[in-house]
């Protein structure tokens, strides 16, 4: 089968691979199409993924069509699905608390796209208990967009946002702006949204997912949010990764409020700490998802509360993948989601 191969350091190959093969277990998926995640670029950009993978297969965001049922026996070959690229030992601490996308031992196992193969092929192999069936009225498209949905949710839960809480996201990409979607499912009263990219600000603002969408270089940007918000917004979540959008967001909180930190970065960042201290700031790390997360993401998306088909700007085959990452790579793209088809 044809797929896309990490092969160096910004170097993406179409290659020939073998298929995954029946093993009467795994649910082999015929891949209708992948979302680009920002952890895709951030390998791509070392040469390798986790744990220094070589040659990975990338790509997590999937949907696609049963090909071989493996041991689900409540599912047939036919049957559109999209799968929770998650490989929890089951055994760790983490995984025995209910924390299975914290497992410990998640490096030294295959994580799809990751470490271990993943959905930039014709085809992919999933671990049964990780398929999900989607339901007719959830397309493809919006299917690629579950996984970052899941994402987004699990941050908003994390960091706390309830009913009538003001809050501010930095970056306006694609998790950015499903954060703030979810921040208003959540009854959230005032949502602001700062990024430095002006043709994802412009997109931000049509898309109308925020109250108030500012350039990150305003420089009456605290100024305007401490005015809208009374003093501060209660919750801000980074989705950047930019140290200024972080300390940007720290000035922005109102005292005893809450950091959510979803963007990753592989490098030490600066964070100024006398602002978060003297405000007494609760800084949230936030990583991936539980696998509930993925479920309530496919029920929103099939209720029609949470809307994310516009999210998507383009679609791509394989033979684009190279150009299209050196273009996301340059800061200069306005594209949101865009998704790989295999063709």
């Amino acid at each position: 089968m044809k797929a896309i191969k990490l092969t160096g350091v910004k170097k993406l190959t179409l290659a020939e691979v073998d298929k995954p093969a029946a093993d009467h277990q795994s649910v082999i998926i015929k891949v209708a199409a992948c979302g680009i995640c920002g952890s895709d670029l951030h390998y791509w950009e070392l040469g390798e993924g986790m744990a220094g993978a070589r040659d990975l297969i990338m790509g997590h965001e999937l949907t696609g069509i049963v090909e071989d049922a493996g041991n689900c026996q409540d599912l047939k070959v036919g049957e559109r699905v999209t799968a929770v690229p998650m490989n929890a030992c089951g055994e760790c601490l983490a995984c025995q608390n209910g924390l299975v996308h914290l497992c410990v031992n998640a490096t030294k196992r295959p994580q799809p796209g990751q470490n271990g193969p993943g959905a930039y092929a014709e085809y992919f192999a999933a671990r049964p208990d990780m398929v999900r069936r989607l339901p007719p009225s959830v397309s493809d498209s919006c299917a690629a967009l579950i996984e970052p949905s899941a994402v987004a949710l699990h941050a908003i839960k994390e960091a706390g946002v309830e009913r009538g809480d003001s809050v501010l996201v930095t970056g306006a990409g694609t998790i950015g702006l499903l954060c703030a979607a979810w921040a208003r499912i959540y009854g959230a009263s005032f949502i602001a949204i700062i990024d430095a990219n002006k043709a994802r600000v412009e997109r931000a603002r049509n898309l109308s997912e925020a109250d108030l969408v500012l350039e990150a270089d305003d420089p009456k940007i605290n100024s305007k949010l401490k005015k809208a918000t009374g003093g501060g917004v209660h919750v801000a979540i980074d989705t950047s990764a930019a140290d200024p959008a972080i300390n940007m967001a720290l000035l922005a909180l109102r005292p005893k409020g809450t950091l959510g930190l979803v963007g990753i970065s592989f490098k030490p960042q600066s964070l100024t700490t006398i602002v978060a201290i003297v405000k007494e700031i609760a800084i949230k790390p936030v990583y991936a998802y539980l696998p509930n997360d993925f479920d309530l993401v496919i029920d929103a998306i099939n209720r029609g509360v949470l809307k994310v088909e516009r999210l998507i700007t383009k679609t791509i085959g394989f033979e684009e993948m190279q150009r299209t990452f050196e273009d996301l790579a340059s800061g200069k793209s306005s594209d949101l989601k865009i998704l790989v088809q295999p063709k």
